[in-house]
């Protein structure tokens, strides 16, 4: 007879136990791993920007947490060897974005990339890379905003982006996607019977309803991009020092979530909402573009100083003619022309003069979401608005003899071409050249006047742009962008305003077409 230890049953069940626990962990380890892992797609598309002339950011949306990896090749075919690659982790804090920096690349050079995971992978975008910022070398770019991507009953309210299309096929060497880029409080949001974007979810969902249109995903994988934003990516005409700080917060994220743009580098100033997303770029030796912020700092506007004047600072026998008192509200000229209130804020301000001033570029372009040449009409949103630090910045261009400075903006949903000047009858003398265009997808300037003041409304409108303001071509019915062309033989600036089907507009009054050269 054979005797056991008492304990001997015990611990030999808990052996097997054990021993069968062991089992089932490596069994679920590698049935997990065989099991094929979630499909990861891109949805958003990919996009690229802020090229220079050895970097470029890249972004993509991912539709789950994950880890996926952005590869940059020198060949359509993808082949190696890779000239850039990186992994990054998407997540919710992000809303699935992921962004980066591509370094270690050649100037005026095509790229293509893509991001995977696995065998899982996004659409293929390409770029071109700058000019060497010695090197000389012609510059192709477009540029346009105003895109209201708002839905009703399911279809686009206004269109489906037709003129990024149109931009698309003019092979630029960029995209300058100028202000509003999205409108996260329509109008149409009301009518749909939603109301503005208040929330940081709400932001984003604004920015993937865009990112829907076909065509500005193709725009974005067909070129990079540069961008500056304006007031409907956080709420209508809202300025810095007086904007709620959570709901510019909101505005300011989602922001830089959904675009191809670094916050890095940009100037600090305490009284923005935020640091002022300014930014130089040197594109060859022959242009340097400055792009302004003119929301994150600006001082609260004077409309209701000037109780809605139509036209404040016109001169009294003009605004006897347009049937308006002799003067404007008492107090109304002191305010708009307050040397306290700002734009740009004192640092950015600063830094906008300086980039001026150091350029040794032949052309100086200014992405500026704001027009800031002289309309007399309802300035208060406007570089009119701000009347002393606008006539500040004019007078030191004009001072410093800084020559061929270009404004290119959008905003008020019409084509102008116009010479920017600090007074139209005090001091007449052209200190830089302005060429304003949009919208891709918004009520145009012509209909938005018709719809309140008529026909003869908007003709009368026409007149006065021309005769009192100066515009040289006005086209205030068309969706639209700008094309920009910079000759190195001829050193040569060409700006046209096209619509959506890729013409050149013609004037409103004359028929000539909106197109103008600086140079040489």
């Amino acid at each position: 007879m054979v005797f056991s230890h008492p304990l001997e049953a015990p611990v030999s069940n808990r052996l097997r136990l054990l021993r069968v626990l062991v089992s089932l962990v490596f069994a679920s380890f590698f049935l997990l791993a065989a099991a094929p892992a979630s499909q990861v797609e891109f949805l958003e598309g990919v996009a690229s920007g802020e090229v220079t002339h050895q970097s470029a950011v890249l972004w993509t949306r991912a539709s789950q947490a994950t880890a996926i990896k952005v590869e940059v090749f020198d060949n359509d075919e993808l082949e190696p060897p890779k000239v850039f690659q990186q992994t990054v982790r998407t997540t919710p804090g992000s809303d699935l974005t992921a962004k980066v920096i591509a370094t270690g690349l050649d100037p005026e050079t095509r790229y293509w990339y893509q991001w995977r995971r696995g065998n899982q992978r996004s659409r293929v975008g390409t770029f071109r890379t700058a000019p060497d910022p010695s090197e000389v070398e012609d510059v192709r770019f477009t540029f346009s905003g105003d895109s209201d991507g708002s839905l009703l009953n399911g279809a686009p309210f206004f269109n489906h982006f037709e003129v990024l299309d149109a931009v698309r096929a003019e092979e630029s060497d960029f995209f300058v996607y100028l202000g509003d880029l999205i409108y996260s409080d329509s109008f149409v949001r009301t009518l749909a019977g939603m109301g503005p974007a208040v929330s940081l979810d709400e932001y984003r969902a604004t920015w993937r309803l865009n990112r829907g249109f076909a065509t500005l995903r193709n725009l974005l994988a067909a070129l990079p991009i540069f961008t500056i934003w304006d007031d409907h990516e956080v709420l209508n005409d809202y300025d810095g020092q007086t904007v709620d700080p959570t709901r510019y917060a909101n505005g300011r994220q989602a922001y830089f979530e959904y675009l191809p743009t670094a916050e890095v580098n940009l100037p600090e100033d305490p009284v923005c909402a935020g640091d002022p997303l300014f930014k130089v770029f040197h594109y060859g030796a022959a242009m340097d573009m400055i792009v302004l912020d003119e929301r994150s700092c600006r001082s609260a506007d004077v409309a209701d100083v000037c109780q809605g004047d139509l036209a404040p600072t016109l001169p009294a026998p003009l605004r006897g003619l347009a049937g308006l008192p002799p003067a404007p509200p008492a107090g109304c000229l002191q305010a708009l022309n307050d040397p306290t209130r700002t734009m740009l804020g004192p640092v950015q301000k600063q830094a906008f003069k300086d980039a001026l001033a150091t350029s040794t570029a032949k052309f100086k372009v200014v992405i500026s979401g704001e027009p800031i040449q002289q309309f007399w009409a309802l300035p208060y949103d406007r570089f009119e608005g701000y009347a002393a630090e606008r006539a500040e910045l004019l007078d030191f261009i004009r001072t410093s003899g800084i020559q061929n400075v270009v404004f290119l903006s959008t905003d008020i949903h019409a084509n102008l071409v116009n010479q920017v000047v600090v007074d139209t009858f005090t001091a007449p003398q052209p200190v830089a050249t302005e060429f304003v265009t949009g919208p891709i997808a918004r009520n145009t300037f012509a209909a938005n006047v018709v719809s309140v003041a008529g026909p003869a409304g908007l003709a009368q409108l026409q007149l006065i742009l021309a005769g009192v303001a100066g515009v040289e071509c006005q086209a205030l019915d068309a969706f639209s962008y700008g094309l920009v062309e910079l000759d190195d033989d001829a050193g040569t600036l060409t700006v046209s305003l096209k619509d959506d089907q890729g013409n050149v507009l013609p004037d409103d009054l004359t028929t000539l077409p909106c197109t103008q050269t600086l140079g040489p």
